[in-house]
């Protein structure tokens, strides 16, 4: 038998696609899954796709993105075009879990403990042969069984009516007075999705940002409808020990430029669905799949390292800067030839970005 702790997507994917061959028992802490809501659920079109082969997705969509504005900190910005979409991830998620039904047997608002090899699920004892844990940031599988644990970022976002500049551009916003990472808009209708990702002081941030940026101050009308907070994963661990392995968040598979991980926990459960038993070549293909990405992922998130001056003139210098092949869940997509050579002549036309360059690349 195989245990699945935890009935987010990673969990409920897991479940679906191992249970097609295998006896499968899926367990969530929770009454319902999709609870509590930790993501800001801003999707790429690629990534719809492939969801869509698992569920009807559309069901949860809120709205559909054609881009982003990229802001410095003066308040300056840059447009970046890309296809995407905001999906509610209470609908999706139980949309999943109710897949996952069909293929395992399911536990809800139950705990699962471990004493060695034997799991306690709620007041019943298994001995199960496998063990994947699916049970997010704090989970109780990696503790149990000695994984490495990864540092954190601390997420917190409101919904508030919000005057966009594009109902359908996403809005980016850099600089050290609002985040050590970024903050973001994602626009809904007349309201919007604000949050700030930061290793601390993210209230602090996210109150900067709603009454001192110079665009989002001016942009945000009346109160706040609703607020979320949550932690996300900084980097990935080891996943895989002997029969035990990790997905999803609890294995911190999130793209390390942006924290989103719905692409990357899809990626991995199909891996684990196609080596299963062998859980060490799941661990060889999510890696040789999504390995670079994550490589060039961390040379983006430098970016956020950079002074508020140097922000400024970056986003001056891609103010015209046409960007083309770019893929919101693949940052290798950066150096296409296309994009090498628009890369390059932007830097040769103003050589002070050249070590600016050199600074992200380098870390």
């Amino acid at each position: 038998m195989i245990l699945v702790v935890g009935a987010g997507p990673a969990g409920s994917l897991s479940a679906t696609l191992l249970g097609k061959e295998n006896d499968v028992a899926i367990a969530e802490e929770h009454q319902s899954a999709g609870f509590p809501v930790q993501c800001a659920g801003l999707i790429s079109d690629d990534c719809f796709k492939k969801y869509s082969n698992y569920c009807k997705i559309s069901r949860a969509v809120e709205n559909e993105i054609n881009g982003a504005f990229f802001f410095s900190p003066s308040g300056n910005f840059f447009e970046a075009e890309g296809k995407a979409f905001v999906i509610e991830r209470k609908i999706l998620d139980e949309m999943l879990f109710v897949k996952a039904s069909e293929f395992a047997e399911v536990f809800v608002k139950t705990k699962v403990k471990f004493k060695g090899e034997i799991a306690i699920i709620g007041s019943k004892e298994v001995r199960p042969d496998f063990i994947i844990g699916a049970d997010g940031v704090y989970s109780e599988v990696a503790r149990s069984f000695g994984f490495e644990r990864p540092d954190f970022y601390s997420a917190i976002q409101v919904e508030a009516k919000f005057e966009a500049m594009d109902e359908n551009f996403v809005e980016i916003y850099l600089g050290k007075c609002y985040s050590e990472f970024f903050a973001y808009a994602i626009p809904i209708a007349d309201t919007a999705k604000i949050g700030v990702i930061a290793k601390r002081n993210v209230s602090q941030y996210l109150r900067n940002l709603i009454e001192k940026h110079p665009s989002v101050s001016k942009r945000i009308k009346g109160s706040v409808l609703e607020l979320n907070s949550g932690l996300i994963p900084a980097d990935l661990v080891d996943f895989v020990k002997g029969k035990v392995a990790l997905i999803g968040d609890s294995a911190g598979m999130v793209k390390p430029y942006s924290g989103g991980g719905l692409f990357y926990l899809l990626v991995a459960a199909e891996k684990l669905a196609e080596n299963f038993p062998n859980l060490e070549n799941y661990k060889k293909a999510f890696l040789k799949e999504l390995g670079k990405e994550i490589g060039m992922g961390k040379k983006v998130r430098n970016v956020y390292n950079l002074q508020d001056e140097e922000l400024e003139a970056i986003v001056s210098a891609l103010k015209n800067f046409e960007f083309s092949d770019l893929h919101m869940d693949r940052p290798s997509m950066l150096l296409s030839p296309k994009n090498v050579f628009r890369i390059l002549k932007t830097l040769f036309s103003n050589p002070s970005l050249v070590k600016l360059a050199l600074k992200v690349l380098k870390g």
